[in-house]
């Protein structure tokens, strides 16, 4: 599901992110640098919204990560001198750090170092946080360093995942405990299955008017294409999305699968009209296998319009209601539309 190696956008809302259920605790007295005659440890605390699932490979169950790459030490009878430090370990398939890890108390952005290092023989990424100021007993400081980003096919299926870890210990101290930051296995994410993909594209028709000086795209034919290696789990279904004031009507005149002339089973499923939109939604019997390409040929009806346009709904189709998302691939193509239009 994840790559490094595929540009990405960091998503990371710090005020999103909320405890997770299971603390995990030091074993044994704590650190040597801990106040054990105080009686108090130092625990980890997974910190994360809701979980990603990561598609390991064929005939396996989607797995849960970690949202967010997010723990907070809790310390109630305990002082973290300045030099505590917070590794979090990581597979780099499946995150990205931040250019700069944050640890906070409250409101309050701690000072702070962080460095990256990564095993060359199990590739795990650590990145270790240096607390560079002492906190008292009970503040229990929230660590981030990274999160989650998705990839595209082909890279999104990672196989033997590495899970993300965590501890906590004292400056040039090798952790000796590590506490796993996996959570808990949602219900929706299913049981053993085989991912599959859909990748939508087209052909686009261009309508003129003005003298060939004003111009509007509408789609000619949808091509669905599966990357498998399953099956769709459901029958495709898909949106058509255009302007009202260019476009009048759509049908579905024709279906080829994989080449040949095929009974598609094309319905209209229902359709929205306003001033600025005109949505049509279609679904058919197929559920394409891996490798199978589903070419949709359409029939649209144009109006001229009078003059200028104040603005235009720029065309797109995409997927709908195609169900399991959790063994879906990500191929990034699930939508396809224009924006190069000229209407003023």
């Amino acid at each position: 599901m994840f790559d490094p190696k595929v540009s990405r956008r960091q998503v990371l809302v710090l005020g999103g992110l909320t405890l997770g259920v299971g603390a995990v605790t030091l074993a044994g007295p704590g650190p040597a640098w801990a106040d054990a005659a105080a009686g108090a440890g130092v625990e980890l605390v997974p910190v994360g919204a809701s979980p990603v699932a990561v598609l390991p490979g064929v005939g396996v169950q989607p797995a849960a990560f970690p949202r967010q790459l997010a723990v907070q030490v809790r310390h109630a009878g305990t002082d973290l001198p300045a030099g505590t430090q917070v590794a979090i370990s990581y597979d780099p398939r499946l995150y990205s750090p931040l250019p700069a890890a944050v640890a906070t108390v409250g409101d309050r952005r701690l000072r702070a170092t962080s460095t990256i290092t990564t095993d060359p023989k199990t590739s795990v990424t650590a990145c270790t946080v240096t607390l560079t100021e002492a906190l008292p007993a009970g503040s229990d400081p929230v660590v981030v360093v990274g999160t989650a980003f998705p990839v595209l096919y082909p890279y999104d299926l990672v196989a033997g995942p590495a899970g993300a870890t965590a501890a906590v210990h004292h400056k040039n101290v090798r952790p000796t405990d590590r506490r796993s930051l996996k959570p808990g296995r949602p219900h929706a994410f299913g049981t053993v299955a085989t991912p599959w993909g859909l990748e939508v594209s087209g052909v686009w028709n261009r309508y003129e008017w003005a003298n060939g000086k004003r111009w509007y795209y509408y789609p000619a034919r949808i091509t669905l294409s599966s990357v498998g290696p399953g099956t769709a789990p459901v029958a495709v279904s898909f949106s058509v999305a255009l302007d009202p004031q260019v476009v009048s009507d759509v049908r579905i005149v024709g279906a080829r699968l994989n080449g040949k002339a095929h009974d598609a089973g094309v319905r209209l499923l229902s359709d929205t009209r306003t001033a600025s939109l005109f949505e049509t939604r279609w679904t058919t019997r197929v559920k394409p296998k891996a490798g199978d390409r589903l070419d949709l040929g359409l029939e649209v009806k144009t109006r001229k319009p009078s003059g200028d346009l104040p603005s235009v709904k720029h065309p797109t189709v995409g997927l709908i209601d195609m169900g399991d998302h959790f063994t879906q691939r990500q191929t990034g193509l699930t939508s396809m539309s224009r924006s190069d239009s000229q209407w003023t």
